[in-house]
This record gives structure tokens, C-alpha cells and sequence, in this order.
């Protein structure tokens, strides 16, 4: 008995420390990698290339341009590359941002910013449970699950507004989301720093974080040493519903109109930034600085192809190119590395 208990514990002893070391971003956050370099090095580029090309491209208000045009989709990429990290995948964020925003926007005639603001928040929150739920405790694939209801969330958004935009100009709050600025910045860029600090301390520095990683690299090995598996990825399918509702809110704020038929596609933008931040769909990888460096590199591109006059046919081919020549580098440091 002795000696099998002493094997017990050594067996559980080597999950623990093949899970912690999972667990741990290690080389991914203590060493630049070749994903990292190529990423910077990218960014630098296109900003020199930029400057080149176009004499404002680095002026204050191109730059602020640039940080708008990616505040949402780097909002709604902080969920997705959580979502990631643990091995699933979130097709439903369009879907439930617009939902989310038509929940609230119905509440829009009694005049309170804060059940307006606050039905919104929670509708992005409880449908990302729902998918949670589905895929972690009830084990349908996360492809299948937010597929299916990234079509239910666009279909009841027809339904409930009537298939027409609703208006939020009388809710000022509202609007300010959007439109307002704290200091000279831009609320949603704000928001995009703040939400990314604190995402990035979540994965680093938590438990959470850990637990993050470790159930996307060793599903069963996280399990065996502890670690509540169903309650991790049901928590970051609630975090990226939340994170949807709050871009598409800030979206449809700057816009000042909902629009039942509006993110159309953002859903694949969200993933390429998050696949370009170096998450591995297969889990266990990823980070969220690769994830905001990444969405600046898509915005900066389509910036400046815009300023150029570049066709948006043409601007979807140089995308696609950009995010490729960032992607295979790691992508083959990684076939190495196995």
C-alpha cells in the first residue's frame, strides 16, 4: 500500500509540474520569440513606410484615426485570444455584439444611460455563458456551438428591432462611450489600454492565467491536478461575450445608430488578429501583447492602403499577405521546435 501511494503521489507530482509548467507562458513571455520579432519588425516597417509614403501618416490625428479603427476589434480580440489559449474557439463575438446592442437599445426610451449600458454588458455576458456551458460542461464542439449562435444572435436581432436601426442620441452617456475622451484620448482607445492591461496581468501574473494555459495545453493533465477545467473555458466564453457587447457598444455609440444587420464578418477580423498575435488554435499559446500589436499592424495596413486609394478588393490581398509573411515564421519555429 505504501509503495502505491508513494507512486500515486509521484504520478500526481509530475501532472502538477508538467501542468504548472504549462501553466506558465514561459518562453512565450520570458523570451521574444520568432513570432515576437517578426511581429515587431513588421510594425516597424509599415510605421517608417508609412511616414515615408505619407508625411501625416505619424501626426496626432492620423494616430488617433489608427487607434479608433482598432479600439473594437482589439476589445472583442482580448476575449478571443483567452478563448484560444484554452483550445476553443469564439465564432459567435459579431453575433453577440449586436445582439447585445439591440437588448439595450430597446431599453432606450426610458432614458437611463445605465439600464441601456447595463442590458447590454449583461446579455454579452450571459450569451457567452451560454456558449461556455455548451462546450465545457455539455462538451459540443466550440466551432458548432458559436456558429450556431452566432446565426441565432443575428437572427433575434432582426426580430426583436423590427429588422430597423434604433437611434441612441437621447441617451448622452451612451453616446460619450463612443464619441467622449478622457484627457485628449479617445474613450474607446481608453478603454482598449486599460481592458489590455488588465487582461495582460489576468494571464501573467493570476491563477486564472495559469489555469488558462495549462488547460489548453494538457486538457486532462489540468484536470488531474486540480484545476476546474469546465469553469475556466465557461469563464472565458463569458468574458468574450462581455468583451463583444462592450465593442459593439462603443461601435454602434460612435455611430450613434444600432444597426440589427451591422458587424458583418468581424468575427474572422477578430480571429486573424488573434491567430496573427501568435495564439495557436491548438491552445496552450498565445498572448495578449501579440494580440494588440497585431491588431495595430491590420490597422495601420488598412490606414494606410486607405490613404492610397487602394481598392478594398486589393486591400483584403495585401491584408491576407501581411498577416502570412507575421504567421509562418512561428508557425515554422514551432514545427521545428516538435
Amino acid at each position: 500500500m505504501t509503495e502505491k501511494a508513494g507512486e500515486h503521489v509521484m504520478t500526481m507530482s509530475t501532472l502538477e509540474a508538467k501542468v504548472a509548467s504549462q501553466a506558465r507562458p514561459s518562453d512565450a513571455l520570458r523570451h521574444l520569440g520568432v513570432g515576437d520579432i517578426s511581429r515587431a519588425a513588421v510594425l516597424v516597417v509599415l510605421l517608417i513606410a508609412g511616414q515615408a509614403i505619407t508625411p501625416s501618416f505619424l501626426s496626432l490625428a492620423n494616430i488617433h484615426v489608427i487607434l479608433l479603427a482598432v479600439a473594437a476589434i482589439g476589445i472583442m480580440a482580448y476575449g478571443m485570444t483567452l478563448v484560444v489559449i484554452t483550445g476553443e474557439i469564439d465564432l459567435s463575438i459579431a453575433g453577440v455584439a449586436i445582439l447585445s446592442c439591440i437588448a439595450g437599445g430597446l431599453l432606450i426610451p426610458t432614458g437611463s444611460a445605465a439600464l441601456v449600458i447595463g442590458a447590454t454588458l449583461l446579455t454579452g455576458l450571459a450569451i457567452g455563458l451560454i456558449n461556455g456551458i455548451l462546450v465545457a460542461a455539455l462538451g459540443v464542439p466550440s466551432l458548432i456551438t458559436t456558429l450556431g449562435m452566432l446565426g441565432i444572435s443575428r437572427a433575434l436581432a432582426n426580430i426583436f428591432s423590427g429588422g430597423q436601426a434604433l437611434y441612441p442620441e437621447p441617451i448622452a452617456a451612451y453616446l460619450w462611450l463612443g464619441r467622449g475622451d478622457l484627457a485628449g484620448i479617445p474613450l474607446p482607445v481608453v478603454l482598449l489600454v486599460v481592458l489590455g492591461a488588465a487582461a495582460i496581468a489576468l494571464t501573467r501574473y493570476s491563477i486564472f492565467g495559469r489555469a488558462l494555459y495549462a488547460t489548453g495545453g494538457n486538457v486532462k493533465a489540468a484536470a488531474l491536478s486540480g484545476i476546474n477545467v469546465v469553469g475556466v473555458r465557461a469563464a472565458v466564453f463569458g468574458i468574450s461575450g462581455a468583451c463583444a457587447a462592450l465593442a459593439g457598444m462603443l461601435e454602434s455609440a460612435r455611430l450613434s445608430y444600432i444597426n440589427p444587420a451591422g458587424f458583418e464578418g468581424m468575427e474572422l477580423s477578430v480571429l486573424a488578429v488573434t491567430v496573427l498575435g501568435g495564439a495557436a488554435l491548438s491552445g496552450g499559446s498565445g498572448s495578449i501583447i501579440g494580440t494588440v500589436v497585431a491588431a495595430l499592424i491590420i490597422g495601420i495596413v488598412n490606414n494606410l492602403l486607405n490613404q492610397l486609394g487602394v481598392s478594398i478588393y486589393l486591400q483584403q490581398v495585401v491584408t491576407a499577405a501581411v498577416i502570412l509573411a507575421v504567421v509562418l515564421p512561428g508557425m515554422w519555429q514551432r514545427g521545428i521546435a516538435k
